[in-house]
């Protein structure tokens, strides 16, 4: 489509704004569940009520607030998976907005749960650890990586054979979550909110010829 520039951070931002405006599906876990997974000095607190997550607080900084938060990706983005059923997964972020972990709860797709089983599954996950909301996060595929863009700022996680769908949609779940609570909780800009349209100055319009 001529002019169309897709923006990935832009397109998850509306597909969050969109999910977190439907009723929230159930999640699985219990805050004791989730507090099973952070070993002391991280404590994990009662869930917020603005938005479905256990805050993570610290020992180490017991007047910094939290230090994170963990929560589950289908009371924030129930993102129907291949077979359309939405798959869960816990997330956890920290206050600047780089992934601690991300494990897979449930999960429906045939690929995973038949032919490949679910080991590759949760291999792919485990590369969100150390990556940042700030960063673009894509997926790699069997050609390569076929996008340009700042190597700093660009991540391309390794995908799984035979399950592109599979784990584009996990990708897709993992960052319009991740990104719903750091616009709540972390400062994030909401890409649906948008200043005034760019102005030409014509007080700096300078005219040059084509050697110019």
């Amino acid at each position: 489509m001529p002019g169309f520039i897709y923006r990935p951070l832009a397109a998850l931002g509306c597909i969050a704004t969109i999910l977190l405006s439907q009723p929230a599906a159930a999640g699985d876990l219990t805050q004791d569940d989730v507090a099973r997974r952070f070993q002391p000095p991280l404590h994990v607190q009662p869930k917020l009520a603005d938005v479905p997550a256990w805050p993570i607080t610290s020992e180490l900084e017991p007047e910094a607030g939290p230090v994170g938060y963990a929560f589950e990706s289908i009371d924030l983005a129930p993102i129907p998976g291949f077979e359309g059923t939405p798959m869960n997964l816990l997330v956890a972020i920290d206050r600047k907005g780089a992934f601690i972990d991300v494990e897979v709860l449930r999960q429906h797709e045939p690929v995973f749960l038949s032919g490949l089983g679910e080991a590759p599954l949760r291999d792919f996950v485990r590369q969100y650890a150390g990556r940042s909301l700030r960063q673009e996060i894509t997926i790699s595929s069997a050609y390569g990586s076929t996008r340009g863009g700042d190597g700093e700022k660009r991540v391309v996680l390794d995908g799984v054979t035979k399950a592109t769908a599979s784990v584009r949609i996990v990708n897709q779940t993992v960052l319009a979550a991740a990104l719903a609570v750091a616009r709540v909780k972390l400062g994030f800009a909401d890409p649906g909110k948008r200043g005034p349209a760019a102005q030409a100055r014509g007080d700096i319009f300078e005219p040059l010829d084509f050697a110019t």
